[in-house]
């Protein structure tokens, strides 16, 4: 039940609230104000001249509550530390003071000290000088020890260390003065000419070194091999041969004689000697020999100059190098078109089992290697020309749990091929067959979507562009499930449908649609997911989904003109890697994006650079081969051929009213991407020579295809479609 409220009489409530304002038990106020001020930090140890550490005043009532008040601070001694209206000190010198904060007839104090703490050696004067060995420099060695802020620490122990065969210093120690320096007189050692150091260090831990040169009081030459011995490779095989190079210099302050000599020799056996020509003081030459090849096991390159000590000299410790080489045993096969080779095999766990494979005649047939039976797991990896440094390098890697392993390319190319097989674990007896032209390879398949049609001639048009490239490429690269983990529907372009099923060997979805109208935006085409190999730090193996855009109405005009199939075959060429994917395979060499315009762009594939010389360009004086189109611009540098050398190879930025030739060229630095392919799909092809002038007699309209390639990321998944990394290309 709800109680009735209380009526008060309207007379009394002036009383009342008279009576609730006289404070009734609770006694006085206490009156608001600073009644304490404490500073924190308490103390402080500043290590450094013009160190600054910052206190805080804490001011509070007699309640114990924090109050605002003014406070103001003071330095004891101001020749020691300052101090700013903030609370802020800044050491000055060494020494030691109270900083006080007040307000209101408060004050607090807090102590602070400033004890440099040495940190730094300077070598101040005296450093890199030249002098007579076995004589004082000319100049005393002048050092500072300085703390973090670089100001002198006096009063410092620092000791000099001559190093040996340096000579010797008085004093070997010192003490440093108000500035923080102490000198030396260093006396250069006499037994040894050239650089010499000596070692300066304080107790507290820093250190620096001097260098002195010390010459003969006569002038005499002294030879040297400088940065010992650089190896083309240290792991050749038995058929190979390996370059050494080696820098020879006169370090001396005389001439050397006019021929002096260079001894080579292996395992301690002397094999040559050369006569190398006079050196002036401070000259020097780089050479270059190439040995081998050598027996399989491990051998020792050695180069001595003067071996028999005849030149006077001013030292002969620098005047040998060495390296070791472990050469692995390789062995020949004879591939013939007709014939089938097969070996049995074995091997323990970690071998490595090398052959070369050479080929007469270049065949547009296919090239197998196969492995099989037996028992462990054997790996197989194949490549056309040099041998890899890194097994995983190879074009062709097969590397199944088992000894079931194949490896295929095409064309078969005259040659050389390397097979390596590496023992993951103990394998054999296993067999390897080579064969050439009979086993099928299988097709490579380019799945291709629309997602917005053309009229049905355009689409015709696309998809005989199509049917040529799965012509061109002759193999597959495989299969991608992205069931667990499917792609969202409109990753690769605008409108592009959900990917969540298995890709064999590449989907490519095409939009034709409308964009600007006639003569803006033609098209653009790039890959939007690429294969990579995850254990091999995800190193890119291939396309996996790519998407063509292009404008209907430009479409119309191109088809009216017969050059619409050109320019989609070209697109497509950009979605299989062509000048998307060459940096990712170390193939794109002095990019001119991000860097200048002018550079020498240039694809270093050597399948590319030998279609290339055959088409004409081995007299090519431009520049490196193979050139690229430069000029630092986005969507035409870096990734087509350079106009004015190929002219009308159908990978240049423009497409030629006389048409466009697809040639080897392009067609071999798909290859040197990994794909297999099919030659005789190339065209009749021959550089045009003096093309500038030819550029300048065009007639007709051209296709501008210069801004195709889109600045749009490009996903990197792993063989079960899962994201990498993705990287954003241009």
């Amino acid at each position: 039940m709800r109680k009735p409220r209380l009526a008060v009489p309207l007379s009394l409530l002036p009383v009342l609230a008279l009576t609730a304002c006289g404070g009734g038990d609770d006694g006085p106020t206490t009156p608001a104000g600073p009644s304490t001020i404490t500073i924190s930090p308490a103390s402080t140890m500043m290590t450094f001249i013009g160190q600054s550490r910052a206190f805080r005043a804490t001011v509070r009532d007699a309640a114990g509550q924090n109050v605002t008040a003014d406070v103001s601070w003071t330095s004891s001694d101001a020749a020691v530390f300052t101090v700013d209206a903030s609370g802020t000190v800044t050491a000055v010198s060494n020494g030691s003071g109270q900083v006080t904060a007040s307000t209101g007839g408060l004050t607090a104090t807090a102590a602070v000290t400033v004890e440099q703490a040495p940190t730094v050696l300077l070598v101040r004067s005296g450093g890199d000088q030249e002098g007579t060995g076995g004589s004082a420099l000319p100049n005393a060695i002048v050092v500072q020890v300085t703390d973090q802020g670089g100001a002198g620490v006096s009063g410092v122990v620092v000791s000099f260390a001559p190093g040996e065969g340096a000579g010797s210093v008085n004093p070997q120690n010192g003490v440093s003065d108000a500035n923080g320096e102490v000198s030396t007189e260093w006396t250069l050692g006499g037994g040894r000419f050239g650089s010499q150091s000596l070692r300066v260090s304080i107790e507290q831990g820093a250190a620096t070194v001097v260098n002195a040169r010390a010459v003969p009081e006569s002038p005499i030459p002294d030879l040297a091999i400088e940065g010992g011995l650089r190896l083309s490779r240290d792991d050749p095989s038995s058929l190979e041969t390996v370059d050494v190079s080696l820098q020879v210099a006169n370090l001396g302050n005389a001439a050397t004689p006019a021929v002096f000599p260079l001894t080579l020799s292996v395992d301690g056996t002397v094999l040559e000697t050369f006569e190398l020509d006079e050196l002036s003081a401070e000259e020097r030459v780089n050479l270059t020999y190439t040995l081998g090849p050598f027996d399989a096991g491990s051998h020792e390159i050695a180069f001595v100059l003067d071996a028999a000590g005849e030149i006077d000299e001013w030292t002969d410790e620098n005047n040998s190098a060495s390296e070791l080489v472990s050469v692995a045993n390789q062995d020949v096969i004879s591939v013939a078109l007709t014939d089938t080779v097969s070996r049995e095999i074995s091997a323990d766990s970690a071998d490595l089992l090398l052959f070369q494979l050479q080929v007469d005649e270049t065949v547009n047939e296919v090239l197998t290697i196969r492995l099989a039976g037996g028992s462990g797991d054997a790996d197989l990896f194949l490549n056309y020309g040099q041998r890899p440094v890194d097994q995983f390098d190879y074009k062709c890697l097969s590397t199944t749990p088992t000894t079931n392993e194949v490896c295929q390319t095409a064309p078969t190319r005259a040659g050389v091929y390397h097979v390596a097989i590496h023992a993951f674990t103990d394998f054999g007896p296993t067999t390897m067959t080579i064969t050439v032209g009979d086993e099928p390879l299988e097709d490579y398949d380019i799945d291709l979507v629309f997602v917005s049609n053309g009229t049905s001639s355009q689409d015709e048009i696309v998809e005989e562009a199509v049917e040529l490239w799965e012509s061109v490429i002759v193999a597959g690269v495989g299969d991608i499930d992205f069931s667990d983990n499917p792609v969202s529907a409109g990753v690769c372009g605008e409108g592009s449908p959900v990917i969540g099923d298995v890709v064999n060997d590449i989907r490519l979805f095409v939009t034709i649609d409308s964009i600007d109208g006639v003569g803006g935006v033609l098209g653009q085409a790039s890959p939007c997911h690429v294969r990579v190999i995850p254990f091999l730090d995800d190193r890119v193996a291939g396309v996996i989904t790519g998407r063509i855009l292009l404008d209907e109405a430009d479409v119309a005009v191109l088809e009216s003109r017969g050059t619409l199939a050109a320019t989609v075959v070209h697109e497509i060429a950009h979605v299989l890697g062509f000048g998307t994917i060459w940096s990712d395979f170390g193939l794109l060499i002095n990019p001119s994006v991000g860097g200048s315009a002018s550079a020498d762009t240039h694809f270093k594939g050597p399948l590319t650079i030998a279609a290339f010389d055959a088409a004409g360009g081995n007299g090519y004086t431009g520049g490196a081969r193979v050139p690229v189109h430069s000029g630092g611009e986005r969507g035409v540098a870096d990734g087509h051929w350079r106009q004015s050398v190929f002219g009308n190879e159908l990978m240049t930025p423009f497409i030629l009213p006389s048409g466009a030739v697809l040639s080897a060229i392009t067609i071999e630095s798909l290859a040197d991407l990994g794909l297999s392919v099919n030659l005789d799909e190339a065209e009749d092809y021959r550089l045009p020579g003096s093309s500038a002038s030819a550029m300048d007699r065009i007639r007709g309209p051209v296709v501008d295809l210069s801004g195709d390639i889109p600045d749009t990321p490009i996903i990197l998944v792993d063989v079960k479609g899962g994201p990498k990394r993705v990287v954003y290309r241009r």
